[in-house]
């Protein structure tokens, strides 16, 4: 009687959302946009009951308008009861051009998640997908959708990079569209990629990594484009915001992805990064990292024992007892330091508080901060925190159960941790370091090292050299003997010495340290199971870490006794053993085997784990951000590089092994967020490789100008911009790459350039010394040259600046006196061959105009920069004397000596091919020929190298105008003249400041607040009141730096009574007119009126 439900409510062209349910009242639908009526279906559930339907004529057949259309539906029971439900049904817009929905195969998840008024996505995908599937959800079936242009059901092929993929949706009728862009970033590919062109190579090289480019990106307005893989272009502009190769400034938007090109590098075949181990496949780059995956040629997981078990070091020391006889000289005892970590009391169970600290360190992983994070200070605390909090917990544990070994090793791994959040991720507390000894303690400290001085033969006042040999002999000793506790603190004399000495490693020995701590933790692990092999290992790997090389191979060895199939301890055994002072061959060998095998397992690592996967980084010895692993790979590439044979069982050549250490230590930088003590080491390695594979490069017979040229100018930049102190070994490096670059192409005006700011700089790291002068005299000329070339052709002969030089003229005559050598060689060559011929005339004579088999190849890189390429015609050539200096321009002259015109017998060998070369309009780079650029910067360089001398400051001063009228926004123009003019003219130096263009208050950045100061500073200084630009220039200074930065101004002003202008900066600064009631009462507290 009472029933008011319908039991059927149905739409024709349309679902329900919910679906129907009788006791639910409201509903929506949503019909495509030609739609125009709809049929309800509707039937109640008592057959007493009755429904009208209300609006309208009450027909069940509904006219739709566009947009919500409101239908309600009364029911009314037998006994009057009424229920009504409600149906709001949209009819989609013609011209409407949206999605519902975008998903992605294989569940890839979307970044922000999908909102249809959103229309930019990302997402990161396994560096194996090769494509993906774009499923896009509409709601109006007359809609029109197209992946990237095409069928939207299609799979969109995956760049090695990033791959901009858009979905464009039409409306119905085609009026409008909407574009939903998804950048899809596959995963980087953890190997050195091996082009099959080696004009693909140079093209696709990234100048930081020296491999591909990953997800390319260009510095917008560079000429030629400079472009960089993304992840070291924020690492290099991170702090300068300048362009990395030639220093100009970065403007607003000067990131330009290059898609194009990724997608075009993504198509070059290339080796497969196992082909030295015998994989001939070639395929594109885009498909490298499926194949990678399976490749047959893959070294296995699963090493041989009997490499180790067979070897003769196994034999002698293991094989002969049931057990190793190592025995360690270690005393447990409970140290201060640990007895401030114990701070849990009340817990009696050693693995509940294991738990406890695991779920820290849990904690700890994920709060870790990524690169590009910004934290605030407080945030960096909380994974230090715990940290820190995991450390007091099984500190706690070993009070509880002192013997337990595993308890202490777990406690080192945490304290080496802090080692590395310190180091890597910049996690420090304001006060957590220890301060500096007190000099009473300090003056301590240094008698008792004078007492062991004294003891091991250095009496007096030994230097510090003698001093770190006496604290050495006495570690030593002490360990021999047994006092272990001694010795200890012996380290951490030694410690505090090299630290006055600057001869300390990446870690410190101090007690105090993470490092040292850790190290005492896993010796306590050893003494108490001394057949562990995990705690053998990691003795011997922070020995070898501190220098001490001899006992770190014993514990290693131990090591890999117990555990012969470790590809770790393998490869920490290799480096130590090419640390031992006997450097034998079969030392040797068994070092590049064990490091082969390393390098091997930590590409496959590399391949299958990503490095987020493990907990602490202590408990990944196989990692890129491992120094030890890179320097001792470094280590390898040089002892290749001096072998005349490759060895048998190293399948990589030098030049292979480089580039794996330059692009994983490229990797490894841009994981460091703090630029401590390891960033600086993975700097080094990174900077030595790279110069590593430009001094092969230039040794080829071939020619590669532009190759070297590219590279020179990289590692130019990458030494300008790196956090490692200026040093000789730097600066020496700097220059020799600077002048390699002027090698490979001395009329190219960038590459003059960089050599000045190299050569400058060697002034300026001694500028009493006796080369100084000549330093600064040749940055003169460097700079000189590259102006005089702006707007020429970056080919052609060698400027007069430059041959003057004396580098220049030294290498020269090193070149003249080699091809001399071979000169000489090569006429006993020849006069041996007609000997030869002479006494048994059955020598075969050579093609004419080639030479023989016998002719010696010249190991001496060719010119090159020049217009000068090999002779077709060996009768005109052009003589050594005045060709060695790369494209200097000599007398064409027959040649009489040495070598002979085509007519010459042919039973005579031919000249050397390197040495036979004639002047042609063709150059011999596949490249095109650029033009030198107009820059600002070549004057600002020849600016600073004229300011260096009291009798050229002049010029200089022309020359810092001359580069503000070109590039106005250049800060350090403006402040370096001011600088100088500040000695005769402090008035006219403001007048140089006020040059400056300022910008809005809200944009002006702390350089721009630097110049506006600096006015300040000079106006008030010299009393200078009433210029009008005071004023200006307080408020400008005091809303950008606040106006406590004006204290000490405006007290100096109270003091001359220049309260006119207190109120007026004093108004502008808080943007309030001079006349506002809360100004004028302060301005009367403060007398001013």
């Amino acid at each position: 009687m009472n029933n008011c439900d319908l039991e059927k409510f149905a739409i024709s062209g349309g679902k329900l959302e919910p679906p129907f349910q009788p006791d639910l009242t409201s509903y929506k639908s949503t019909v495509a946009s030609n739609v125009v009526k709809i049929n309800l279906n509707l039937l109640t559930a008592d057959s007493g009951a009755s429904y009208n339907i209300l609006g309208g004529d009450g027909s069940r057949v509904i006219t739709l308008k566009e947009g919500i259309n409101t239908i309600c539906v009364e029911v009314t029971a037998e006994d009057g009861t009424i229920k009504k439900y409600v149906l709001e049904v949209t009819k989609l817009s013609a011209n409407c051009a949206s999605l519902q929905g975008l998903k992605l195969s294989d569940d890839i998840q979307l970044l922000p998640l999908f909102v249809s008024n959103v229309y930019e996505y990302s997402c990161t995908v396994p560096y194996y997908l090769t494509n993906i599937s774009i499923q896009a959800s509409i709601s109006d079936s007359q809609m029109k959708v197209t992946v990237n242009g095409t069928d939207a059901l299609k799979p969109v092929s995956l760049c090695t990079g990033d791959t901009l993929i858009e979905v464009q949706v039409f409306s119905p009728d085609g009026t409008k569209s909407q574009v939903y862009q998804v950048l899809v970033t596959r995963l980087q590919l953890p190997c050195f990629i091996s082009f099959t062109n080696v004009s693909d190579q140079m093209e696709y090289e990234c100048p930081v990594s020296l491999t591909a480019f990953y997800r390319p990106v260009s510095v917008r307005g560079s000429d030629p484009r400079h472009t960089f893989s993304a992840p070291y272009i924020d690492l290099l502009t991170r702090r300068s915001k300048v362009d990395p190769l030639d220093e100009t400034l970065l403007g607003e938007n000067w990131r330009l992805p290059e898609y194009e090109l990724d997608m075009k590098m993504s198509r070059a075949t290339v080796h497969c990064c196992y082909a030295y181990r015998g994989c001939s496949s070639i395929l594109k780059l885009s498909e490298l990292g499926l194949h990678v995956k399976d490749c047959t040629c893959k070294p296995s997981s699963a090493l041989d024992t009997k490499d180790i078990t067979e070897s003769k070091w196994y034999k002698e020391h293991v094989a002969s007892v049931q057990k190793t006889d190592h025995r360690v000289k270690h005393v447990i005892q409970e140290r201060n330091w640990e007895k401030k970590l114990q701070q849990v009391f009340g817990e009696t169970s050693a693995d509940k508080l294991c738990t406890q600290a695991e779920e820290q360190i849990n904690l700890y992983r994920q709060k870790l901060p990524k690169p590009g994070d910004v934290y605030s200070y407080e945030e960096q605390l909380l994974p230090l925190d715990a940290l820190h909090q995991a450390a007091i917990v099984y500190a706690s544990a070993i009070k509880l159960k002192p013997k337990d070994a595993n308890l202490h090793f777990k406690l080192g791994l945490v304290l080496e941790e802090h080692y590395y959040a310190a180091e890597i991720h910049g996690l420090k507390k304001k006060r957590e370091e220890m301060e500096e000894l007190s000099s009473a303690k300090a003056m301590g400290k240094q008698e008792e090292i004078l007492a062991i001085c004294k003891l091991h033969g250095f009496p007096g006042h030994p230097n510090l050299q003698q001093q770190l040999k006496a604290l050495d002999l006495e570690f030593h000793q002490l360990k021999d003997q047994g006092q272990s506790g001694k010795a200890d603190y012996i380290q951490t004399l030694f410690a505090w010495k090299s630290k006055q000495a600057g001869k300390t490693g990446a870690v410190s020995l101090d007690e105090e340290s993470p490092m040292a701590q850790a190290l005492l933790k896993y010796l306590d692990a050893l003494f108490l199971n001394p057949d562990n092999w995990q705690y053998n290992f990691h003795v011997g790997r922070l020995k070898l870490l501190q220098g001490e090389n001899k006992e770190a191979l014993t514990y290693l060895q131990t090591s890999l006794a117990l555990r012969p199939a470790s590809p770790v301890t393998r490869v920490y055994t290799g480096l130590a053993l090419m640390e031992q002072e006997d450097d034998s061959a079969e030392r040797t060998n068994e070092a590049l085997i064990y490091l082969q095998q390393g390098l091997d397992h930590l590409l496959n690592e590399l391949f299958i784990l990503s490095e987020s996967s493990i907990v602490l980084k202590a408990e990944n010895s196989f990692s890129i951000m491992n120094v030890q692993l890179l320097k001792g790979f470094l280590k390898i590439s040089t002892i290749l590089r001096k072998l005349s044979v490759k060895p048998t069982n190293f399948n990589l050549t030098a030049v292979q092994t480089l580039h794996m250490i330059t692009d994983w230590s490229a990797k490894a930088l841009c994981q460091c967020l703090q630029k401590g003590d390891i960033a600086q080491e993975i700097e080094w390695i990174l900077l030595k490789a790279s110069f590593n594979l430009l001094e092969i490069l230039v040794q080829e017979d071939s020619y590669k100008e532009d190759w070297i040229s590219k590279r020179c100018q990289a590692l130019s930049a990458l030494i300008r911009l790196t956090s490692i102190p200026a040093c000789k070994e730097l600066l020496n490096m700097q220059e020799k790459v600077c002048q390699l670059g002027v090698f490979a192409s001395p009329c190219n005006s960038n590459a003059l350039y960089l050599l000045g700011l190299a050569q400058l700089a060697q002034y300026d790291n001694n500028s009493q010394s006796e080369n100084a002068l000549c330093a600064l005299q040749d940055a003169k000329l460097s700079f000189n040259a590259c102006i005089s070339l702006e707007n020429m052709p970056t080919k052609g002969p060698v400027k007069q600046e430059i041959t003057n030089q004396k580098w220049w003229q030294d290498w020269k005559a090193a070149e003249d006196e080699k091809a001399q050598k071979k000169s000489k060689e090569f006429e006993e060559m020849r006069a041996a061959t007609q000997g030869t011929i002479r006494g048994k005339g059955t020598a075969l004579a050579p093609a004419r105009g080639s030479p023989t088999a016998a002719t010696p190849r010249s190991t001496v890189p060719s010119m090159r920069g020049s217009n000068i390429t090999r002779a077709r015609n060996p009768t005109r050539v052009v003589s050594t004397a005045t060709t060695r200096g790369r494209g200097t321009t000599g007398t064409l002259a027959e040649t009489k000596n040495g070598i002979q015109s085509s007519s010459t017998s042919a039973e005579t060998p031919a000249a050397p091919e390197t040495e036979v070369k004639s002047v042609t309009a063709k150059d011999s780079s596949s490249y095109p020929v650029h033009i030198n650029r107009v820059s600002y910067v070549h004057r600002l360089g020849l600016a600073r190298a004229l300011s260096r001398t009291n009798e050229t400051i002049a010029d200089a001063c022309h020359l810092y105008e001359e580069v503000i009228v070109m590039a106005p926004e250049v800060h350090d123009a403006y402040i370096e003249l001011a600088d100088l003019l500040i000695k005769t003219d402090a008035v006219a130096a403001v007048d140089v400041y006020s040059k400056y263009p300022q910008k809005p208050i809200q944009d002006q950045s702390f350089d721009d607040a630097y110049i506006t100061g600096e006015i300040v500073r000079l106006l008030i200084k010299h009393e200078r009141y009433d210029d009008p630009r005071l004023a200006t220039n307080m408020i400008a200074y005091g809303k950008v730096m606040g106006i406590g930065c004006l204290e000490k101004y405006m007290t100096i002003l109270e003091e001359k009574f220049k309260t006119n202008i207190l109120k007026t900066v004093y108004a502008g600064i808080h943007g309030k007119p001079m006349n506002d009631p809360e100004l004028q009462n302060f301005f009367r507290f403060k007398c001013w009126i």
